[in-house]
């Protein structure tokens, strides 16, 4: 009897972890304070203006995100595709659209992802949740430029 129970217990503890609830990364929490604080007391934008490409060259990542693990939700912008048509590299980004038109998102607002198997995605318009480790780890290409890395673990629908 004690024995069946000492080994319950054993798999329950090894079954803690699995439980635990993931992580779930808010797309603000990927830019500093201060950034932050800054976009929310700009002007109201004048739409009868010329208009005006934002500067986020002075964009920086927040440090203390750099190996949190969790999930991001956005959308996926292909940057490199496989002949069989799966995706092999990709941005995610919090809104549809984005680095499609110019400018593109600051780079604090741009995760790029190269998971180790390429992915299928047959909804481009549809959201995602990309779990995985953050990095602060710069990176450009010709599509834009992010501050971070997501070491992709899986993709899924958001839902």
């Amino acid at each position: 009897m004690m024995k069946r129970l000492l080994l319950s217990l054993t798999f329950a503890l090894f079954a803690l972890p699995a439980l635990a609830e993931v992580r779930t990364f808010d797309w603000l929490e990927l830019i500093p304070e201060d950034e932050l604080k800054l976009l929310q007391d700009q002007a109201v934008v004048d739409h009868d203006g010329e208009p005006v490409a934002p500067d986020y060259s002075e964009s920086t990542p927040v440090l203390a995100l750099n190996g949190a693990e969790g999930r991001l939700p956005g959308y996926i912008v292909p940057v490199t595709i496989t002949e069989d048509n799966k995706i092999s590299e990709f941005f995610v980004v919090p809104y549809f659209g984005a680095c499609i038109h110019v400018p593109p998102p600051p780079p604090n607002q741009i995760v790029f992802a190269a998971p180790k198997e390429p992915i299928e995605m047959t909804e481009i318009w549809a959201a995602y949740w990309v779990y995985g480790k953050l990095e602060v780890k710069p990176t450009r290409n010709s599509v834009a430029q992010s501050h971070y890395v997501i070491e992709v673990e899986k993709v899924e629908p958001w839902e």
